[in-house]
């Protein structure tokens, strides 16, 4: 059976909030690199050496470094796609630009997993064992759709995450010792919430151009959230499955989505 797809009938509806141009977006990033160095220039050596956390933690957050390197590695690629497929000129340039945000984002990763001293060939057979992101990511990567893509990766998984969750994330890291980590968190909340930003711009357009898309894009949440639910396996992680349906769904009901969970 064809997957389903939706077509944006009139592309003006779909106006990129943070109103970007090619310029702006260049001097931006040139802004949120300077931050971003000046605040890592900051950390101690033995810090950025991972000299100052415990064993224990190192080994614990091994999944969390493959959540973050791989999400965004895969990132890195199915936007690339949506970008080269978009039916419409604002979409790709929008997408363009987040593949730009998630190139850097990758680069923060690998340095966190090089750093730690974690060997390579530790790090995807982390990320592929159970209750971890991978299924969710590879679903994208099997997507050419570029509607369908944008609507799963930024509404949806993005919108579930939401910037609060990078901060809390960046929170736990610096209580252990991780400053490194801190820093790359916090250091990409102004890019995740323009990708959700847009995220949330395109489905609002898709359902003021056609009501009917509401139902494609019910199940397309429905299809998300199944397989991030995998996540919070045999009850673990509840607390955190809780928060990540509340971020999203603070975004979603009011569209006229129904929870899925």
């Amino acid at each position: 059976m064809a997957r389903k797809r939706i077509t944006l009938k009139d592309p003006s509806r779909f106006v990129d909030p943070a109103n970007l141009t090619w310029e702006r977006y260049v001097a931006l990033q040139a802004r949120e690199r300077e931050r971003y160095l000046a605040e890592r220039a900051t950390i101690p050596q033995d810090a950025l050496d991972y000299k100052n956390v415990s064993p224990r933690y190192l080994q614990n957050a091994v999944d969390q470094f493959a959540n973050n390197y791989y999400s965004e590695l895969s990132a890195t690629h199915y936007v690339a796609t949506a970008a080269a497929n978009a039916p419409f000129d604002e979409l790709k340039k929008s997408a363009l630009f987040q593949l730009a945000d998630e190139q850097r984002h990758l680069e923060m990763d690998r340095e966190v997993f090089d750093r730690a001293r974690i060997p390579e060939s530790d790090w995807l057979a982390t990320w592929e064992s159970p209750g971890t992101t991978c299924r969710f990511f590879r679903h994208l990567l099997e997507l050419e759709d570029s509607i369908e893509i944008l609507v799963k990766g930024n509404f949806v998984a993005e919108g579930a995450a939401g910037p609060g969750t990078f901060t809390v994330l960046a929170d736990g890291a610096e209580a252990r010792g991780d400053v490194l980590s801190a820093v790359n968190h916090r250091a990409r909340i102004r890019d995740e919430t323009r990708h959700i930003s847009y995220g949330r711009a395109l489905v609002k357009a898709l359902i003021e151009d056609d009501p009917s898309n509401l139902d494609t894009i019910q199940q397309w949440q429905d299809d998300s959230l199944q397989l991030f639910s995998e996540v919070a396996r045999g009850g673990e992680r509840r607390a955190w499955w809780e928060g990540f349906l509340a971020s999203y769904y603070k975004i979603a009901l009011p569209m006229g989505l129904k929870p899925s969970f």
